[in-house]
């Protein structure tokens, strides 16, 4: 069915009809998908926290400095068969681009992390690829999941961004750092397409630690705290957290600065903390029922 705008001889443009017309395709195409859990309220409240937070420690530091009389002008994977993979940088180019709201955002300001901008590879491809609508509601996922992971990952990570390349990577860092980071809710493979779980153990020698904890809600996670290349007599640490939620599997990762040689500035314990919060099963639950990643695929002999 085609659309047309009114736009007769000597009259200037219409935005506000162009406006009705988008968000109406966009809703059409929406059409039984139900709106993202809304975690607004919970991350304002602990947005304010933090910010009254960072403001007393700013209070304090001038405080000191008025004293003294000084007064001046950011993976490997736990694979099938125990052992790893190469560590993987993103090299990512920032650059501050205007979010698409999706046909569930209300005029309540809400809170807004800037996404990173990645070229694709040749071959690869981006969510700029997708419909409107899908892409929209993939950006509004990550805005939610970038805030919620923003307050519940350590301040020393730096403010937690989306990556508009693919809906389930994004970036931490600051003072020169980068994070890269995972958070996937991709559906499984059939049975029998891929081989069972590696037993969680423990690999010295390939620098690999691995820890199994079962959450108050029955859910059981696995943890890799994994030890990169070395460089200068220094390893770079990555933390990977796995486990099975309905029909995805759900992954977690936090990888270290490959090229300044930091390592990732969260725990394992941490990331287990993360996995428990209600907020962020919540986007879990909402990524399980309605999947923006491609189903597992396995590759063997590798």
């Amino acid at each position: 069915m085609d659309m047309f705008t009114d736009r007769s001889p000597g009259r200037g443009p219409r935005p506000e009809a162009d406006d009705l017309l988008i968000r109406a395709a966009m809703e059409q195409a929406a059409e039984g998908a139900p709106a993202l859990p809304d975690l607004v309220p919970v991350a304002l409240v602990r947005g304010r926290r933090r910010r009254n937070r960072a403001r007393a420690a700013v209070g304090a530091g001038v405080t000191g400095v008025v004293a003294l009389g000084v007064f001046g002008a950011v993976l490997p994977m736990w694979g099938s068969g125990g052992g790893t993979e190469a560590a993987q940088t993103w090299s990512a180019a920032s650059r501050t681009t205007t979010v698409t709201p999706s046909p569930t955002t209300t005029g309540t300001p809400r809170p807004s992390a800037t996404p990173v901008h990645v070229e694709p590879t040749p071959g690869e491809s981006s969510m700029a690829d997708l419909p409107p609508a899908e892409r929209a509601r993939r950006e509004e996922f990550q805005q939610q999941a970038a805030v919620l992971l923003d307050e519940l990952f350590p301040q020393k990570l730096g403010p937690v961004r989306p990556v508009d390349l693919a809906v389930h990577r994004y970036q931490g860092g600051q003072d020169g750092n980068t994070f890269p980071i995972v958070f996937s809710v991709r559906p499984k493979a059939g049975p029998g397409e891929g081989p069972a779980d590696a037993p969680c153990r423990d690999i010295p020698s390939k620098g690999l630690r691995c820890r199994s904890v079962t959450l108050p809600n029955g859910i059981v996670v696995r943890v890799v705290t994994a030890a990169g290349d070395a460089k200068e007599s220094k390893t770079v640490n990555s933390v990977d957290l796995h486990f099975g939620y309905g029909g995805s599997n759900v992954r977690l990762s936090v990888g270290g600065d490959d090229s300044s040689m930091v390592s990732a500035p969260v725990s394992a314990t941490q990331l287990i903390a993360v996995a428990e919060d209600p907020g962020f099963l919540e986007l879990v639950k909402y990524a399980d029922a309605h999947p923006m990643e491609d189903k597992e695929r396995t590759v063997r002999g590798g």
